[in-house]
């Protein structure tokens, strides 16, 4: 049980310093291509519609051209330009201020006596893909009116409520596409340094001294509570790099094909098919451990080293002597009863 537990421990350590390359790898490609102001354009295409429908679908000209939006980004027409250079975050407050200016804006040239009629003409103003669900918004906070609200201040916090809903699922469309980008980019490291998961277990089950040592590398990784995982910067990039290729140096000193060297170049050319298969198995493996990204890894090492009994203790008075512990120690007694010295009575 406890071979097994290193075994994976070791894996979990190889997986985690291989993620944190992906991952930065990853992020700074979809950072070079704007992927997040996309994703935002995408999700207010599908909020505020102009035209089209679906993924064809672009956001209403007039909220991309208000100049508090117009002002983080270069361009101010909705055209596919825009999507490029589109801003990677906008706040619920900021979206909500946006769309209450634009909506009183077209509202301004109708005839109305309050500001709501004014509101709601310029919903009337506003292309149907638009349309539509803002009088949905506007039915709505004229139900949940409560005495002395006006419902311009309800319509503007339910639309913010709106807008996070859809923040949410642009998440998971960010999530997703970041997992695709790191199984990709982990399959092409994997290929380049030859990672091979199968030959890598083999090792780590096979040899004593390299799990052992592949285990007290992973300890003293959890232990010193590393943030590689959260911060995903060039230098602690740099810091994975070295402790990876000094991973890979050790599996490929032991004898295992891990790695492009004379070792395995000598058993690509005795079993070349077999090799391949198993090869590109284990790459496969290692691009999918980096799709579930380094924080996995490092949470799991984590629980590893916890059932090993390595982990934390506990600071709740358990397993503590007596004296030590106090009335932590025993059962509490129920309320009301006295204890006075030898003998109890319920109050």
């Amino acid at each position: 049980m406890l071979q097994t537990l290193d075994v994976a421990l070791g894996l979990s350590f190889i997986f985690f310093l291989f993620s944190v390359l992906v991952s930065t790898t990853s992020e700074m490609i979809l950072s070079w291509t704007n992927a997040r102001g996309k994703m935002l354009w995408k999700a207010i295409s599908h909020l505020l519609p102009n035209a089209g429908h679906g993924k064809d679908a672009v956001p209403l000209k007039d909220f991309v051209a208000h100049p508090l939006i117009a002002g983080m980004h270069r361009q101010t027409t909705a055209d596919d330009g825009v999507a490029k250079h589109f801003p990677s975050y906008l706040s619920s407050t900021q979206f909500s201020q946006v769309l209450m200016d634009l909506i009183e804006t077209k509202g301004t040239e109708a005839k109305a006596e309050t500001r709501w009629e004014q509101v709601q003409k310029g919903i009337q103003a506003l292309p149907e893909g638009s349309r539509g669900p803002l009088q949905a918004l506007s039915r709505d906070a004229e139900r949940n009116l409560l005495p002395g609200q006006e419902p311009m201040s309800v319509f503007q916090f339910l639309a913010s409520q709106w807008y996070d809903g859809m923040m949410n699922r642009t998440t998971g469309w960010y999530k997703r596409l970041t997992q695709v980008w790191n199984f990709g980019i982990g399959i092409v490291l994997a290929i380049t340094c030859n990672l091979n998961v199968i030959a890598i277990t083999r090792a780590l089950s096979t040899n004593d001294e390299l799990r052992a040592a592949f285990v007290q590398k992973a300890e003293a990784s959890v232990k010193a509570q590393s943030e590689l995982a959260a911060k995903m910067g060039a230098e602690e990039s740099k810091g994975a790099r070295a402790v990876f290729d000094e991973a890979v140096s050790e599996l490929s000193d032991a004898g295992f094909p891990v790695g492009w060297n004379k070792t395995t170049a000598k058993i690509w050319a005795t079993h070349p098919i077999s090799t391949f298969f198993e090869s590109l198995l284990g790459w496969l493996m290692a691009g999918a451990a980096a799709a579930l990204g380094a924080q996995f890894w490092f949470d799991l090492m984590k629980k590893i080293i916890n059932m090993r009994g390595t982990g934390s203790k506990p600071d709740s008075g358990q397993n503590m002597p007596l004296g030590e512990a106090g009335m932590s120690a025993g059962p509490i007694p129920p309320a009301g009863l006295i204890i006075d010295g030898t003998e109890s009575r319920q109050g």
